[in-house]
């Protein structure tokens, strides 16, 4: 029986397991019997030495009985071997041989032997040297996967840590955009419910929308308006209508914060989370139709993840108080939206809003949305 260290796929040996490298079959049989007496410990036997080193790996004992005295091959080049190979290189070895020249046992030792025993070994001190050796073996298999499994958890955390570190910077860097604006309350942590309330609706028939993609939509959302920031006050803040010309400067807010947000990530190549957030400043005001802005995409060229936040960001635009506006009611917003529907709107995400209208709604109520 072994287990299986969480940190590694190395499974450790609950007890004894010896590999035997004899050519000597009666030696082999010798042995056999007197380990057999001991049930929990398992023998293998190797009577062949070209083939000792890879029947070490693949039987991956916790001790080895190594005879130096062999046809066609030298046990101390075995011993050798052994700790070349990665695999074998930590196995104790108990070096078996009738020579009781100390010059032999020290040979034996210098080339990595962890035991000698002269043979034949008597019994009782042969099973003493076996579970001697193969505790201590295992013991420092638990160690090393413990220590393993330590560092795993300990990177983790920190890569969590950094994670939050990270999501918090980002949410704040969207708020100092959002103070800018005429827009208030919690306008931002409103899109981000509500994409995530959409998504969550869409696996239905997107089941491949994985919980980190939902998660990155709902932190990416509110970097959607981060462009505002190059905004001049002038055209941000006017209370009124605009001129057309205008609406052309607003309406770059999409590209500068796209441009910002392509420019963090060729700092930061491969981050998901700051990928979506560019393709979602990029996109929410791009049409399913092709008649948005600012690069005119349609259908599914626009990010599944800026098509979201367009819906959630008009229902939020229609539903919440500005100095131009009262606040449409949930129904009109969905009425409106749904009027959209495979011309400003991905049908799919329409659908999924008035799936989830309740919850949708609900969700902004708790936010301070909606009247």
């Amino acid at each position: 029986m072994t287990s299986t260290s969480p940190a590694t796929s190395l499974a450790i040996p609950q007890h004894p397991v010896v590999l035997l490298v004899d050519d000597q079959r009666i030696i082999a049989e010798a042995l056999r019997r007197v380990l057999a007496t001991e049930r929990d410990i398992a023998l293998h036997i190797c009577t062949t030495p070209a083939d000792a080193v890879d029947t070490a790996v693949r039987v991956a004992p916790t001790v080895i009985l190594q005879d130096l005295v062999m046809p066609n091959a030298d046990g101390m080049d075995l011993v050798l071997a052994y700790r070349a190979h990665s695999s074998t290189s930590q196995i104790p070895v108990i070096v078996l041989s009738a020579n009781e020249e100390a010059a032999a046992k020290a040979e034996a030792f210098a080339r990595g032997a962890d035991d000698y025993l002269v043979k034949l070994p008597d019994p009782v001190e042969l099973i003493a040297r076996i579970r001697y050796h193969s505790r201590a073996y295992r013991a420092s298999l638990q160690a090393k996967a413990w220590e393993a499994a330590e560092k795993e958890r300990m990177l983790a955390e920190r890569q969590r840590d950094l994670i939050h570190s990270r999501n918090t910077l980002i949410f704040a860097l969207a708020k100092l955009a959002e103070s800018r604006d005429s827009e208030t309350g919690q306008h931002l942590e409103r899109i981000a419910a509500y994409s995530r309330v959409l998504a969550e609706q869409l696996r239905v028939v997107e089941p491949n929308l994985s919980d980190d993609w939902i998660m990155n939509l709902q932190l990416a959302s509110s970097l959607h308006d981060i462009g505002k920031v190059g905004i001049p006050d002038a055209v941000l803040l006017k209370p009124g209508a605009l001129t057309p010309e205008e609406r052309r400067i607003i309406e770059r807010h999409a590209s500068i914060g796209a441009e910002a947000l392509e420019s963090i990530l060729a700092r930061q190549p491969g981050d998901e989370l700051l990928a979506m957030a560019r393709n979602i400043a990029a996109g929410h005001h791009e049409r399913w139709d092709g008649g948005g802005y600012p690069a005119g995409l349609r259908q599914s060229a626009i990010p599944l993840e800026a098509r979201i936040v367009s819906v959630a960001d008009v229902y939020d635009a229609l539903t919440s108080r500005r100095v131009y506006k009262p606040p449409l009611s949930h129904e009109q917003a969905l009425r409106i939206i749904a009027q959209g529907r495979g011309s400003q709107f991905d049908p799919r995400v329409v659908d999924a809003l008035l799936q989830c209208s309740i919850v949708f709604r609900e969700a902004g109520l708790l936010l301070g949305g909606g009247e």
